[in-house]
C-alpha cells in the first residue's frame, strides 16, 4: 500500500530534450549565459540561459500559437470568439490577433466605395469607429514613440491627404493623432472617402504596441460591435461568401422555431417569405408580371438602401443597378437584377408602394430577430 502511494505521489516527468546548434548560435548562447551569470551573481549552465531565453519569450510564443490554431479553423474559432465576448467581455491576445485581421480583410478587400458601388461597405459610420479605435490603442502604447510611427502615417494618407514629410514627423509622436484628426474631419463630410488604411493601422497597434489583453479588452469594449461586423464581414469575404455559423449551432440555431408572417400584398405587388430557408431568411417579391427570390442577407440589405433612397440618375450595387430617367414629367425605374440580369419596369407610384410594402415586411417583430441574427453571422454590408 505504501508504494502504491509513494508511486501515486510521485511528482510528474519533464520532458528532456535536446537541441542542435551551429558554432554561432552556440556562442551566442554563451555570450547570453555569461551576462546572466553576471547579473544574477552566480554561474548560470547554458541549458539554464536557453531555459530562460524561452521563459522571456513564452508569452509571444504562445500568442502566436494560438492566433495559428485558431485560424486552422476560421468559422468555429470567429464564433468562439463573439461567444466569448459576449459572456465575458474578454479575449486573450491571439483571439484579438485573429478578429483584427478579419477587420483589416473587410476593410481592404472587396470595399463598396462611394459613389461608385453602393451602399458603402465599411460605411462611414465604421470607418470612423475603426479611426477611434487604433486611435484609443495607439494612446495606450507602451514606447513613447511607436515603432510604427511612419507607416502609421503612410497608410492613414490617402490620395487627397499626402504623408507629412519626415522633417516634420521625426520626434513627434503626436503626428499620428494629427493625422487621425485630419481623417477623422474627412469622413465626417457629406462627401467623404475611407480614410486610409485605418483596418491595416488597428492590427499593427493591437499586434505590436505592447498592449496586454486586459488593456486591450477595456480600450476596444467601447468598439465591439462595429469590430464584430466588420470582422465577420471579413470571413464572409475570405471563405466563400459563407456566414461565421459552424453545422452544430446551424441545428440548435433559435430561428428555426420562428412563425414567419404570413404574405402582404399592395396592389399588384405580393411580400412573402420562405419558412423552410431559416436560419436564413429568403424573401419572395411577386410582382404580378413576374417574381423575385431575395436569398442572401447581403442581397435583402442592399435591395432596403437601395429602396429608401436610390440618387438621382442611379443606384449601383453588388446586387442591382437602378437607372432613373422621366417619362412626360413621370420618374420610371428600372431596376436589373446583376445575377439574373432581369429587369423590371416601375412607375414611381409602383416604386413607392414597392418600398412602404418591403419596409412594413421589415419592421416585422419576426423579421427583425431574424436579420439581428444573420447580421452577426454576416457582417456589415450596408
Amino acid at each position: 500500500m505504501s508504494t502504491t502511494k509513494a508511486t501515486r505521489s510521485k511528482p510528474p516527468r519533464h520532458e528532456v530534450i535536446s537541441v542542435r546548434l551551429n558554432q554561432d548560435r552556440l556562442n551566442l548562447l554563451d555570450r547570453h549565459r555569461a551576462a546572466l551569470s553576471r547579473q544574477l551573481g552566480r554561474e548560470v549552465s547554458l541549458g539554464e540561459a536557453a531555459f530562460l531565453v524561452f521563459e522571456d519569450r513564452a508569452a509571444g510564443v504562445d500568442r502566436a500559437a494560438t492566433r495559428d490554431e485558431l485560424l486552422q479553423n476560421p468559422t468555429e474559432s470567429l464564433e468562439h470568439i463573439r461567444r466569448r465576448w459576449d459572456t465575458e467581455h474578454a479575449l486573450s491576445l491571439g483571439e484579438w490577433d485573429v478578429l483584427a485581421e478579419y477587420v483589416l480583410v473587410s476593410t481592404e478587400e472587396e470595399r463598396q466605395e462611394p459613389p461608385v458601388r453602393r451602399p458603402a461597405v465599411p460605411s462611414q459610420g465604421s470607418y470612423l469607429a475603426l479611426l477611434d479605435a487604433f486611435e484609443a490603442v495607439y494612446t495606450q502604447r507602451v514606447a513613447p514613440v511607436s515603432p510604427h510611427a511612419d507607416e502609421y502615417l503612410r497608410h492613414l494618407s490617402s490620395w487627397n491627404m499626402p504623408t507629412p514629410p519626415a522633417a516634420e514627423t521625426e520626434g513627434r509622436p503626436e503626428a499620428v493623432r494629427e493625422q487621425i484628426a485630419r481623417q477623422r474631419r474627412q469622413a465626417q463630410q457629406d462627401t467623404w472617402d475611407r480614410p486610409g488604411n485605418v483596418g491595416r493601422c488597428l492590427l499593427l497597434a493591437i499586434h505590436d504596441e505592447g498592449l496586454d489583453a486586459a488593456t486591450l479588452n477595456r480600450v476596444l469594449a467601447p468598439f465591439w460591435p462595429t469590430l464584430w461586423v466588420l470582422a465577420a464581414r471579413g470571413h464572409w469575404v475570405r471563405h466563400d461568401h459563407l456566414p461565421v455559423r459552424s453545422a452544430r449551432i446551424n441545428e440548435e440555431d433559435f430561428r428555426r422555431e420562428i412563425i414567419l408572417p404570413e404574405p402582404t400584398t399592395a396592389g399588384d405587388f405580393t411580400v412573402w417569405f420562405d419558412q423552410r430557408a431559416l436560419p436564413d431568411l429568403v424573401i419572395g417579391l411577386d410582382f404580378g408580371r413576374c417574381t423575385v427570390l431575395l436569398s442572401q442577407y447581403p442581397e435583402l440589405v442592399e435591395f432596403r438602401a437601395m429602396l429608401d433612397g436610390v440618387p438621382f440618375p442611379m443606384w449601383n450595387g453588388r446586387y442591382f443597378h437602378t437607372v432613373i430617367w422621366t417619362i412626360e414629367g413621370v420618374p420610371t425605374y428600372k431596376v436589373t437584377l446583376k445575377a439574373s440580369d432581369t429587369q423590371i419596369r416601375l412607375m414611381q407610384t409602383e416604386w413607392d408602394a414597392l418600398g412602404d410594402l418591403f419596409r412594413d415586411a421589415w419592421q416585422r417583430p419576426e423579421i427583425v430577430r431574424c436579420l439581428s441574427g444573420l447580421r452577426l453571422e454576416y457582417g456589415e454590408h450596408g
